[in-house]
């Protein structure tokens, strides 16, 4: 990776072009950014007015970049639990449906409420963009009526970004990268890991169908109707 690709973000979109009728430049995912990043190729209204970080404490080390700019809320789902050894033996599915209960679940909750009611654009970021961004985005998706597909579609996009991806996490860990245990069966755990398969988001979508529909996990940890509601006026165009 050159300086030149490293200096802009790896795995950024707007999230209105997963599905039509979704409204452009309110809702952006991402990867982490860095002090001085270029505008994502594709986004007009850049920087985001409201960030939404779902790092935990070891990935946000310091002032954030865009803490100048805009306001940034602390959401961490997975506090202190940042990919490390701990994850030996986990599925990616394992991962996301951990994300759903619990403190996890309320933290994802509040991300999608934050994306309901903060000034926008708003833009949702963890370190790849793909794990706890990716499910917090399914759940923004699935309030506001987006078919299945299109959030499978979303989220798979992620994949081919992920060289770009472990290039920037490199550079923003340094020599803070945690230390993964040796071993054929890790060394397959972590493909998956660096990667984005359908059945990884399915799994997730499929939990909330089990507990009623998204809407109703939602209000379940913490959410509101009118938090639903503002979520369908900002999104849908």
């Amino acid at each position: 990776m050159t300086a030149e690709t490293l200096s802009a973000l790896a795995n950024a979109r707007d999230v209105a072009t997963a599905a039509p009728g979704l409204r452009s430049g309110v809702l952006y995912r991402s990867d982490a950014p860095m002090t001085g990043d270029r505008a994502p190729a594709g986004i007009d209204v850049w920087p985001p007015v409201t960030v939404v970080d779902l790092r935990d404490a070891r990935e946000s080390r310091g002032d954030h970049p865009f803490a100048a700019v805009a306001t940034v809320r602390a959401l961490p789902v997975l506090a202190d639990a940042a990919l490390d050894a701990s994850y030996a033996g986990m599925t990616l599915a394992d991962l996301y449906r951990g994300m759903i209960v619990g403190p996890p679940g309320r933290a994802v909750a509040s991300a999608v409420a934050a994306i309901a009611t903060e000034p926008g654009p708003v833009l949702v970021h963890c370190s790849a963009g793909k794990d706890r961004t990716g499910v917090s985005i399914a759940l923004a998706l699935s309030l506001v009526g987006v078919a299945r597909e299109s959030i499978v579609a979303d989220y798979v996009a992620t994949t081919g970004n992920m060289q770009g991806v472990i290039a920037r996490m490199a550079v923003i860990w340094g020599d803070h990268r945690p230390e993964m245990p040796e071993g054929e069966e890790m060394a397959a755990i972590a493909r998956e890991m660096l990667t984005a398969p359908a059945h990884a988001i399915e799994s997730v979508l499929d939990a909330w169908e089990a507990c009623g529909g998204p809407e109703a996990w939602f209000l379940a940890h913490g959410g509101t109707p009118a938090e639903v509601q503002a979520l369908r006026e900002r999104l849908l165009g």
